[in-house]
């Protein structure tokens, strides 16, 4: 599971379908990727990346 990218969705005060209409993807894309049942789109790491002020990719998919 990636939780550095829950824990920036919550700092970002963003729910689930908040993060992921930003993202143009649905609800249950974004749990998926987060669970790691899907690869994120390169793409769509460099939204989050700019959504979440520029945290590294590294540590967005950082195991905890």
């Amino acid at each position: 599971m990636f939780k550095n990218i829950e824990i920036e969705k919550m700092r970002h005060h963003l729910s689930k379908t908040e993060l992921a209409s930003r993202l143009n993807v649905p609800p249950s894309v974004l749990d998926d990727w987060i669970c790691k049942r899907q690869a994120i789109p390169a793409e769509k790491l460099r939204v989050m990346w700019h959504l979440f002020d520029g945290v590294s990719v590294d540590y967005l998919l950082r195991e905890c």
